[in-house]
């Protein structure tokens, strides 16, 4: 569906839009805020043709840029210069130079999810998009970094801006579906024309919150080959029970796995299409926003988030209570935190880890040696928390005293220990 300009006015129609970014081709998907049900932007008007490229195409003459499916017409007819791979051009920090001009990779990709957003037929972009979530492939600590430059750049008028991968994606969408279609197992099959992945998502239910989580695999052996992708099938299906599958991507296009398609609608609903992600974004991006019942009864651990609930134990007010430093379910990557607190006594305190896996939790304790023997409570100390890997935490401490009474000696500490 493609939506003419002025679509949407007026701050009552903000919308909440999923944007695939991907290294050849993009998609964008939309819903209202009144809506449920999110719809995807075609490229080319009257059609169902959802791939942007991710290119774009500086004309040779009068300075301007295209960007997607004009782009490659440009090139293609020599009227201009050709910049692919923006993506990973801006993680690498690449100065491009498209003809006698150098341009910052990052800007560029800026340039291209401005110009891709336009698509959405608004009349004003960045004051009408409520909350945007951007998705690609895989997701760590550098492509948020970039992905967040980027976005910046484009000013929209919302602080709900998120990043995910595509697995995340898959299960938002999934979990969005009607309850009969993943309440068992769930498998995606994506062929890009080049390499198979398959995505298993199951739940644990026997864990409050239910956790979900995906299995990842990757077939680079099976390029279109229909008893090879037979056999993937049903080694994925024997082992877990399936339910619902999903075949995405350019590779499922042509009828060369008619014998896997027969296999796989035995018993299970089967869907095929290309939009899988975009839509998982958007449903993502809601979540995120304003968490419902998913957020309250789920929790996703992929395999880059954090898989354990981390505290303290505290006094407020004279009564023990916890305090939550970090939430199982974030990015790794993202866990970067501050806070101040008073030791009760002694020289050391314990971070309480709770995995949300099911496992007993356990007590790290922290010995800040060499600390100054002080009075309960009179001594204050900086705690930067910090994660080097899904498992992996990083504890910065310094000794910032109790005022004049007690001068700081800014003596720091580090400790590191697994979740």
């Amino acid at each position: 569906m493609f939506l003419e300009k002025g679509t949407f006015t007026g701050k009552k129609n903000r919308i909440i839009v999923g944007f695939d970014l991907g290294e050849e081709v993009s998609q964008i998907s939309f819903r209202s805020l009144e809506d449920g049900e999110p719809r995807t932007v075609s490229a080319v008007t009257g059609e169902e043709q959802y791939d942007i490229p991710t290119v774009l195409c500086r004309r040779w003459e009068g300075n301007q840029w295209a960007f997607g499916r004009e782009a490659m017409r440009l090139s293609e007819a020599g009227e201009g210069i050709l910049v692919e791979h923006l993506l990973s051009r801006a993680k690498t920090g690449e100065e491009l130079t498209v003809g006698e001009e150098t341009f910052d990779a990052v800007a560029l990709l800026a340039l291209f999810i401005r110009r891709s957003l336009s698509l959405l037929g608004l009349s004003s972009v960045p004051e009408q998009i409520e909350s945007l979530m951007v998705t690609v492939e895989e997701l760590d600590r550098d492509t948020a970094r970039v992905l967040s430059e980027a976005v910046d750049a484009i000013q929209l008028q919302t602080e709900h801006i998120y990043f995910q991968n595509h697995v995340e994606s898959f299960y938002y969408y999934a979990l969005n579906q009607p309850k009969d279609l993943w309440m068992g197992r769930v498998l995606v099959c994506d062929d890009n024309g080049e390499r198979l992945k398959t995505y298993l998502l199951e739940c644990n239910r026997r864990t409050t919150p239910i956790v979900a989580f995906v299995e990842e695999e990757e077939h680079p052996q099976a390029k279109h080959d229909d008893d090879l992708l037979h056999g993937i099938l049903e080694e994925r299906c024997r082992e877990k029970a399936v339910t619902c599958a999903y075949l995405i991507g350019r590779g499922f296009e042509e009828e060369w796995y008619s014998n896997s398609l027969k296999y796989l609608c035995r018993g299970r609903r089967v869907f095929r299409g290309n939009n899988l992600y975009s839509k998982g974004a958007c449903y993502g991006a809601e979540e995120n926003r304003m968490p419902g019942e998913i957020g309250r009864q789920y929790v996703f651990l992929g395999k880059e988030k954090l898989k354990a609930n981390l505290g303290m134990r505290v006094l407020r007010q004279g009564e023990d209570s916890y305090f939550a430093l970090l939430s199982g379910g974030m990015n790794w990557f993202d866990a970067d935190r501050n806070w101040e607190f008073y030791l009760e006594n002694g020289n050391s305190f314990s971070i309480i880890v709770t995995p949300l896996t099911g496992r007993e939790s356990k007590e790290v304790e922290v010995i800040l040696h060499e600390l100054p023997e002080r009075g309960e409570r009179a001594t204050r100390i900086g705690m930067s928390l910090s994660m080097e890997s899904e498992k992996d935490v990083l504890l910065t401490l310094e000794d910032l005293g109790f005022g004049e009474i007690y001068p700081a000696t800014h003596k720091i500490w580090q400790e590191r220990f697994s979740v």
